[in-house]
């Protein structure tokens, strides 16, 4: 029942990715979370946007996630960086193939929403945990957490989907505060990092290039009419609103990550 993310895995880079800078500064706050030596398991590492700038530092970072095409793009941007293979298993978060206590830290950015179980998946997490770990939860990132064309854009079509009866647009946990408390329950002890912050420049014309291109999994579970009426009338209301969508706007966005210590 959970989201797996194969057709995604040839432009997930392009429609999720964030600068360079953006990326290293994340693997600081992480390292100052737990520390260079943690062994880290990163649940839904996809193509390693986050584990990526770690792996490059020489850091322990095992990935899982259940799509087999976003984990060979992650192996071979590693290769094309000239680093050794990243460690990595396709397998479920609500069943991780990895003993107890094995690790010093799992992180959870953007995955959690994708899986019915979700609270099965922080069980997980916590039994895989030292004493003393700790689960990072993360938001935000290049297409959420921020302000611009494309965050008014996502939002819009939200509200026209929902007026639509598109229903529920995910399947799991997307809100951080629920993730957080589930895992306070379990004994943890939340803190929340020093986010991440930057801008870059977006235009209404890529944002809604991205919905009608329909990238977003949140997307893809909305029936046919739905998806194609909601896309059009998002379409008419930006042209009419901007006359030029290709107008560049300085966007600002942030990333986070609350560290939940056991």
């Amino acid at each position: 029942m959970s989201i797996a993310f194969d057709q995604a895995a040839g432009y997930y880079d392009e429609s999720r990715g964030i600068p360079r800078e953006v990326e290293e500064e994340a693997a600081d706050r992480v390292e100052a979370a737990v520390g260079p030596a943690a062994r880290l398991l990163e649940m839904g590492v996809g193509t390693g946007r986050v584990a990526l700038p770690l792996h490059r530092r020489g850091r322990q970072v095992v990935g899982v996630d259940l799509s087999l095409p976003m984990l060979e793009r992650y192996r071979a941007k590693a290769a094309a960086e000239g680093l050794p293979p990243p460690p990595l298993l396709r397998a479920d978060a609500t069943r991780l193939p990895l003993r107890d206590a094995c690790v010093d830290a799992v992180l959870e950015v953007h995955v959690l929403h994708l899986i019915p179980d979700w609270e099965l998946a922080l069980a997980e997490a916590r039994r895989v945990l030292v004493p003393g770990g700790a689960v990072l939860i993360g938001r935000g990132g290049g297409h959420r957490g921020g302000q611009g064309p494309r965050m008014e854009t996502l939002n819009r079509f939200d509200q026209l989907a929902a007026e639509l009866g598109g229903g529920p647009r995910r399947v799991g946990a997307d809100d951080d505060t629920t993730k957080v408390a589930a895992l306070v329950a379990l004994g943890g002890t939340a803190e929340t990092l020093e986010p991440v912050v930057w801008e870059q420049q977006e235009t209404y014309a890529e944002a809604l290039a991205a919905v009608e291109g329909r990238i977003y999994s949140f997307t893809w579970r909305l029936p046919d009419q739905v998806f194609h009426t909601a896309a059009g009338r998002l379409r008419a209301e930006l042209e009419a609103a901007h006359p030029d969508l290709d107008t560049p706007h300085q966007a600002g966005h942030s990333f986070t990550l609350t560290a939940v210590r056991f």
